[in-house]
């Protein structure tokens, strides 16, 4: 592989068509340019039309993808890991905790957020992972072949990164690039006139193996760095003598599985024939090319219908009223002067058109006003609204699943291994509010029986008491809650043999706040009328799935069961006996070894 093969690859994707059926061609590039222009309201073809006069963009495609990225949203929060079989589930839930607080200092929301607001962008989004750090591609300069269904069995990957001199120095140390060759790559960048960039190609795919500066015909999965720097060398006579051959910066032999794992993509709609995904504003390129038009249109309309005009049969009334004659001047002539109508009586049509298109965009993007959140038209019956609705959301649901998976794969191959080596040291943990609850929840009644177990070892008594048992769950939890929150260390190597799956929880993730609102205040109105609904088991499993419906989970409201002291230790008790102090807590998590707290 050399600078020459590489550029002419580049060329063939922006300048080739490809065939996804006799008679439908694409190119991605042609493609992606388009959608920048339209997502940011500007013509290709200019601001100025044909007759001089300014051209309006009525953007259409804008708030679509707004409602797209809302309506497929889900946050770190429903990111969850599942114990296994013969995982420890305790185990399980602090790797899950610590999880959290390490994507948010790593802000991935941030990156899920990116990645629902360029999917109905451009329909595909592509991010990069290097030793645990996500970087987005900016697709413009990703070149691939266009017809490949995904990737990985695309026959090569090319990312075009541009640098500056400071930049390309650092990401050469980086690297660990051969100084020679970087200040090669230097010197002939200085001798370019046309351009203020350092332009790296960095290739994933087959290359052919060379002897003697020959094909060998031994073929080798290999990763390069091509410098595209330097100018053609002539001699007096114009004769090339020097052709521009660039810097091979680094080549290694690679693996396609580590490619798999370096670039992850994610789609909306995929159509086969075609790598890129489809998009919104593909798909309302032709509602938006009509809506300018019709908007253009209209405006030129509306100037002819602002102006003044008057009629006259009397040739000495030639000229023009607003200059040549002053308030209070009378007129003679031999006939009346009357204004000519240029009143615009294709407003209607107009309208009509307009509406007629904006409701194509909504069909072709289910962005409809029940889902924007505005008002529906006076008279529409509530079960109508509500089936649009469902029928809506269900459609947003699928594609979020889509992603969902696309991104629990991501996850489980490449990001939560990173987070387990990160976290291999000794590190501490902080719990508050329902994870302080949780955890004492899950700790509690190991505690307690090693309580028991040492009075009735201790004391030579009786086997204490349900009350007494109650009693000593509730100094234990007190104990622990003692500040409102608690510091833990987490060993070295603690989530080493950790058995758990990754899952994605995005029930309820497009349920309407007012819905959510109206849920809540039912649930508190049922609750009010029967507090036995938190009791009865029966009564409690319909409370739970009227949460659910209503996208609430019950463990935001309801806490594990805790009992008070009043609830398990009567005001006044017999003679003759009593509850012994249980003894401090130890630094270790029940059956976990060391965990200071």
């Amino acid at each position: 592989m050399n600078l020459k093969a590489i550029n002419k690859e580049i060329d063939d994707f922006k300048t080739k068509q490809i065939s996804i059926v006799p008679g439908l061609t694409f190119n991605q590039y042609d493609l992606l340019n388009r959608i920048y222009f339209y997502y940011y309201s500007k013509f290709q073809t200019g601001e100025i039309d044909s007759d001089g006069d300014r051209k309006y963009f009525f953007n259409i495609v804008k708030n679509p993808c707004k409602v797209f990225s809302k309506s497929i949203d889900f946050d770190t929060k429903n990111i969850r890991l599942l114990t296994t079989g013969g995982g420890d589930p305790l185990k399980t839930w602090f790797m899950e905790r610590d999880l959290k607080y390490w994507m948010r200092d790593k802000e991935f929301g941030k990156v899920l957020n990116r990645i629902f607001k360029e999917l109905p962008i451009f329909g595909s989004v592509v991010l990069k992972i290097i030793n645990g750090e996500i970087y987005f591609v900016d697709l413009r300069n990703f070149i691939i072949e266009q017809q490949t269904d995904c990737l990985e069995n695309s026959n090569y990957i090319i990312e075009i990164h541009n640098y500056t001199v400071p930049e390309f120095r650092k990401i050469a140390k980086e690297m660990k690039w051969d100084g020679d060759k970087v200040n090669e790559t230097v010197n002939m960048f200085r001798k370019m006139k046309d351009t203020s960039h350092i332009r790296v190609y960095e290739r994933y795919g087959d290359v052919e193996g060379e002897t003697d500066g020959a094909p060998n015909g031994k073929w080798e999965y290999r990763r390069e760095f091509w410098a595209d720097v330097g100018v053609d060398e002539y001699d007096q006579w114009n004769n090339l003598t020097a052709p521009k051959k660039g810097v091979q910066l680094a080549s290694d032999i690679w693996s396609q599985e580590e490619t798999e794992k370096t670039y992850w993509e994610f789609h909306t709609d995929k159509m086969g024939g075609r790598w890129l995904g489809i998009g919104v504003v593909e798909s309302l390129i032709e509602p938006q090319i009509k809506q300018n038009e019709i908007a253009n249109q209209q405006s030129k309309t509306s100037y002819w219908a602002s102006l003044r005009l008057f009629f006259s049969q009397d040739p000495k009334m030639s000229g023009n009223l607003l200059t040549e004659k002053r308030n209070g001047d009378v007129i003679t002539g031999d006939a009346a002067i009357t204004q000519i109508d240029m009143s615009d009586r294709n407003l209607a049509f107009f309208n009509q058109e307009t509406q007629k298109w904006l409701s194509n965009r909504d069909e072709l993007t289910f962005s409809y006003d029940v889902v924007q959140g505005e008002r529906l038209p006076a008279g529409t019956p509530l079960g109508s609204a509500n089936i649009a609705m469902s029928q809506t959301l269900s459609y947003f649901e699928g594609i979020q699943e889509d992603v969902a998976l696309s991104i629990k794969e991501m996850l489980y191959e490449v990001i939560i291994p990173y987070f387990e080596k990160e976290q291999s040291v000794e590190h501490t943990i902080r719990l508050v509010g329902q994870d302080l609850n949780k955890y004492i929840d899950m700790v509690k009644n190991e505690m307690v029986f090693k309580e028991m177990i040492r009075m009735i070892v201790d004391n030579n008594s009786k086997f204490p008491t349900d009350e007494d048992r109650d009693a000593i769950g509730i100094a234990i939890a007190e104990s622990i809650k003692q500040g409102k929150e608690k510091i833990l260390t987490v060993p070295k190597n603690y989530y080493k043999d950790v058995k758990y799956d990754v899952d994605i929880d995005i029930t309820g993730e497009s349920i309407d706040t007012r819905v959510r609102q109206a849920t809540i205040f039912s649930i508190l109105q049922a609750i009010t009328a029967d507090p036995s609904m938190t009791k009865d088991p029966v009564k409690k499993k319909i409370l739970y799935m009227m949460m659910e419906n209503g996208g609430i989970s019950p463990d935001d409201i309801f806490d594990s069961e805790q009992k008070d002291v009043e609830d398990v230790m009567p005001m006044e008790r017999g003679s003759g006996g009593g509850v012994s102090s249980p003894i401090a807590l130890t630094n270790n998590i029940p059956g976990q070894g060391s965990m200071t707290m």
